[in-house]
């Protein structure tokens, strides 16, 4: 079955460009189909990046946005903090192509793109991860994306994800307390929760 997790997705290509407008400024975005949210930015997306602008306090340093699909949010975090070292990864061949695209419609000149199955690839180690984490992929597969991104942070590293009530909210913070001795919910928004650990 063809997923917007999917290595190489299988739907018949369908680029479209969507508009955002963020907090002052305006983003535009190549999607396409077998790409996660093709029609426009999630909300999940859209809080996690508010909540962590709001919460931030790395104004440099290496900042990965794991399962990036094609780009959004690795994109904003860097336009409005500049001196962020940004990755963006995802298993996704067509995501990957858009994110591109999308890096250098939105005139982002420095960055770091990694084809990677969860942390399969990737092999530096980060000050922030961000994370939207597939929900169909099923709980192995999140509860992995958990684990090593504590085995990825740097020690004060900090991790941000986003996850519905409905979808394992509780077993996520949970599972984030084991992992990192700490978790903490930041902002809860229509049925969505930003939770966020820090690395000691």
């Amino acid at each position: 079955m063809n997923h917007y997790y999917s290595e190489k997705p299988s739907s018949k290509s369908d680029i479209k460009e969507i508009e955002f407008q963020f907090l002052n400024k305006n983003f535009t975005f190549y999607t396409d189909s077998g790409v996660f949210s093709k029609n426009k930015i999630d909300f999940g997306s859209e809080l996690m990046l508010k909540t962590f602008l709001k919460h931030n306090e790395i104004k440099k340093g290496k900042f990965l946005d794991i399962g990036c699909g094609y780009g959004p949010v690795g994109i904003i975090a860097k336009s409005f903090i500049p001196e962020l070292d940004i990755y963006l990864s995802d298993v996704n061949e067509r995501a990957l192509e858009l994110t591109e695209k999308n890096i250098k419609l939105n005139k982002i000149t420095e960055y770091n793109i990694i084809k990677s199955y969860v942390f399969d690839n990737i092999h530096e180690n980060f000050d922030c991860i961000l994370s939207n984490p597939p929900i169909r992929a099923g709980k192995d597969v999140i509860f992995n994306i958990y684990e090593e991104s504590w085995n990825h942070l740097n020690t004060d590293g900090v991790f941000y994800c986003v996850i519905q009530t409905k979808h394992g909210a509780k077993s996520t913070l949970k599972k984030l307390e084991e992992i990192f001795g700490n978790c903490e919910t930041l902002t809860i928004d229509a049925g969505y929760r930003i939770l966020f650990s820090r690395k000691k």
